[in-house]
């Protein structure tokens, strides 16, 4: 590990208890200089003989004032070690897209607060750069930290009684660590951590029902035709062997783990088929909002909600999908691409069934009939060629 600091390497009390736990290596510099970082990580690269794979970025000064006191020059400084530090670093790493990323960010950057504006501001910033890095397809995370007891920054801050009050939990090293642990195998660009719900402060701020984090315990390929519910007493049984309440855990799909092959039609036909598959799920789950990428799972839907979404979906599209069908793709986008290499499409509105047939109807049943046909022979078909693939 390569450690970065301007304190001078023998007032630096943290190395000699990360030394024994392996090899440190310290380099005073600045994080604001990108010069003097770029020489600190190519000398340890060569020194080691392996290239750089992950930068955690810690460092932060915090200014307490009202934001009327602040000048050009306190501006600065506050902001400096975040913003251009955090910048330094995601230029070193801009041409390593392997390179983790992870930022320590704060509540107050979600928040804000009355004497820390420039903090806050600092805070926002780390966040929004994570947001900006996933969008060039880099890695970044921002962790957004309440506070850790008498660590950093909160070494002998002493109005932690008022931050509690607030509801930004004080956080024990080991509860940080575990918190930390449990952050990274979460694929988010931005997690508020030690932020307590039920506070009026933070509750006031919350703009949807927080969804419930949960740890990966294990991922599974399946079959075309996996029984599901099959899969679900294995994982249940396991649970219970694990002493697990059936409230402790559930089974969700996270999409195709396959190469997605290309996919036909227009993209406005693919659009359209986004359209009318959002308006389905919207109707099954009862939500005013369904985004393209919004997993079905964690939009409320269970298992006995697959079920009617399977339904409905056919219904509404004239094809004969399965439960893992729409268990394999669990998002509106990723659902249209398949409904797409299917070649179903949206079918008459559900009022057009109550009304007489017309030869218009007619023939939309007729077609209705003959795409469901195709799509139970391209189903045939593909569980001939794959089957015993997992």
């Amino acid at each position: 590990m390569l450690v970065l600091g301007r304190t001078p390497e023998d007032a630096a009390h943290a190395l000699p208890g990360l030394r024994e736990r392996g090899e440190v290596r310290y380099a005073r510099a600045d994080v604001t200089d990108e010069h003097q970082v770029r020489a600190a990580v190519e000398a340890a690269a060569g020194a080691w003989g392996v290239p750089l794979t992950s930068v955690l970025h810690l460092a932060g000064t915090l200014v307490e004032r009202p934001v009327g006191d602040l000048d050009t020059t306190t501006w600065r400084r506050a902001l400096e070690a975040k913003v251009r530090g955090a910048w330094t670093l995601h230029r070193l790493t801009a041409d390593h897209p392997h390179v983790s990323f992870v930022t320590f960010s704060s509540v107050n950057g979600f928040f804000g607060g009355a004497m820390n504006a420039a903090y806050a501001a600092a805070n926002a910033y780390l966040d929004a750069l994570a947001e900006y890095r996933r969008s060039l397809g880099l890695p970044a995370q921002s962790l957004a930290w309440s506070m850790w007891r008498d660590r950093g920054l909160s070494r002998g801050y002493g109005l932690t009684s008022l931050t509690e009050a607030r509801g930004y939990r004080l956080l024990d090293a080991p509860a940080a660590l575990r918190s930390f642990d449990f952050a990274r195998t979460l694929d988010e660009p931005h997690l508020l951590i030690g932020a307590d719900r039920t506070a009026p402060w933070v509750g006031s701020h919350v703009v949807a029902p927080v969804r419930r984090t949960r740890r990966l315990a294990a991922r599974v390929g399946l079959e075309d035709g996996t029984d599901l519910g099959a899969l679900y007493r294995a994982a249940a049984a396991g649970a219970r062997a694990a002493d697990l309440s059936d409230d402790a855990w559930t089974l969700r799909s996270a999409g195709s783990t396959g190469v997605r092959p290309d996919q036909p039609g227009t993209q406005e036909d693919l659009r359209r088929l986004e359209g009318r598959l959002a308006q389905v799920w919207r109707e099954v789950l009862n939500r005013d909002r369904v985004g393209l990428d919004d997993n079905f799972f964690d939009l409320g839907g269970n298992s006995l909600l697959l079920v009617t979404a399977q339904s409905a979906v056919n219904r509404a599209f004239g094809s004969e999908l399965s439960v893992v069908d729409l268990f394999a793709h669990p998002t509106v986008r990723d659902l249209a691409r398949h409904l797409a290499a299917t070649g179903a499409g949206p079918v008459a509105d559900v009022e057009a069934a109550s009304r007489p047939e017309s030869g218009d109807d007619l023939d939309r049943a007729r077609e209705q009939a003959r795409r469901q046909r195709a799509a139970r022979a391209r189903r045939s078909a593909r569980q001939g060629k794959d089957r015993g693939h997992v």
